[in-house]
């Protein structure tokens, strides 16, 4: 069987809705799908102006509802011109299984439509037979609570790892096993694999952790107003936010499936994040790559947002793609390295310390590792705790630093450096 769908999308169709969606039917089951889509004025992701950027993903019959579609089957981006899925397997980014007969809609995102409009095709073939397996297999999950329970006992593991990286199930070159090498060769304790609006990677990482390196299951959510990571969670999260409202829904949604939630890189550039703070986000990341590359901004802005009472604890990451052979991008793995000092060495330990705010960021996994605890009246805290100080008592503060010899080290309250000191 194959279908073609053709037609023009305008400027006040993006104004209109970020998305496009398309229906097409299977009206028996099938064993297998491809879908390929072209459009006009195709232009990189990179340019601002002079063409169109469109994304591809799937939903089928299951519905499209917002948030968290029962029916998606995957996303590509604008990273592939075409995928298929069958029942074993599927192009990296879509999720494999039955294709039932039924109401199928391709999604378009309108990242960018220039002033002409773009017309677009969309061929969809299917390898149809009314045999196939058409009903999905409800695979129960092990029940993940938010926030992460607090753990028994004192926090004594300190834990490198890694919360932003990607492969080619999104818009990376390299493959799932590339990406773990390295984070082994590397000794990185923990690696959050994050890639943009699918969970396609996550039926692999279990097969591919061991006592040495734990994967965290992890999505980056990937609005066209702001990224987010979602940790923890098996389910797949919503992208489709434009208001506010919008991403409250998905952050809410993250939430009851045991997911953390982290602004991404909020600077010029990241891209920043325009859905505003007054939103139960759990961690901001405040270092992303190398830190010439404006992390002052997520730094200030970090800074800024305690100060106005929001509890939002720091995180890095690297935002690493995964290259198939020699590395020519700048951004490297484990660099930022997020430390957690954790309860226990396992994916609940994690999620805990970074949600109770243990966690401190260096340039790589060898670099200078903090531990802020402050003292007053008998009473103590450590980083990502509060302490209760009435108006005009004194409390102190030690830093512990490791692998610090050369650097300078800063206290900052209340916007200002307090102490500064050569170490």
């Amino acid at each position: 069987m194959q279908q073609r769908r053709r037609g023009h999308i305008t400027q006040a169709d993006q104004a209109a809705n970020d998305y496009y969606y398309i229906p097409f039917t299977l009206p028996t089951a099938a064993r297998r799908l491809h879908v390929r889509y072209h459009y006009s004025a195709a232009i990189s992701s990179d340019n601002v102006t002079g063409g169109n950027v469109i994304d591809l993903g799937l939903f089928d019959p299951r519905g499209r509802e917002f948030p968290g579609g029962a029916g998606f089957r995957g996303w590509s981006g604008s990273a592939r011109q075409a995928f298929t899925i069958g029942l074993d397997n599927a192009t990296p980014g879509y999720l494999p299984g039955p294709l039932p007969a039924g109401e199928y809609h391709v999604i378009l995102g309108l990242y960018r439509i220039w002033e002409q409009g773009a017309d677009y095709e969309i061929i969809i073939e299917a390898d149809l037979d009314d045999e196939a397996p058409a009903a999905f297999v409800d695979r129960a999950q092990a029940a993940v609570l938010y926030p992460p329970s607090s753990l028994p006992g004192e926090a004594t593991h300190w834990l490198c790892g890694d919360l932003q990286s990607h492969t080619d199930h999104s818009d990376a070159k390299g493959s799932l096993a590339q990406l773990i090498e390295k984070a082994r060769a590397l000794k990185l304790a923990f690696l959050a694999v994050t890639d943009h609006n699918t969970i396609s990677h996550h039926p692999h990482l279990a097969a591919l952790e061991a006592d040495d390196l734990l994967l965290l299951y992890g999505q980056e959510v990937t609005t066209y107003y702001g990224h987010m990571n979602v940790w923890g969670t098996r389910q797949w999260c919503d992208f489709r936010a434009k208001t506010a409202a919008d991403l409250a829904a998905i952050v809410d949604f993250a939430h009851t499936h045991g997911g953390l939630c982290s602004v991404n890189h909020p600077k010029t550039g990241g891209p920043a994040w325009e859905y505003g703070f007054d939103l139960p986000i759990d961690t901001v990341e405040v270092w992303q790559g190398p830190w010439p590359y404006r992390n002052a901004e997520s730094l200030a802005l970090w800074d800024r947002l305690l100060v106005e009472g929001h509890v939002l604890h720091a995180v890095g990451g690297s935002d690493y793609h995964c290259p198939a052979g020699e590395e020519t991008n700048l951004l490297r793995l484990g660099q930022p390295t997020t430390w957690v000092l954790a309860k226990e060495r396992s994916h609940r330990g994690i999620l805990e310390a970074l949600y109770a705010g243990r966690a401190t960021m260096s340039a790589h996994p060898q670099g200078p590792r903090l531990l802020l605890a402050a003292t007053a009246d008998a009473h103590s805290a450590l980083m990502g705790e509060s302490l209760l100080v009435a108006a005009g008592e004194q409390f102190d503060t030690t830093v512990t630093v490791w692998n610090g010899a050369g650097y300078e080290l800063q206290i900052v309250a209340d916007g200002q450096v307090v102490k500064q000191e050569s170490l």
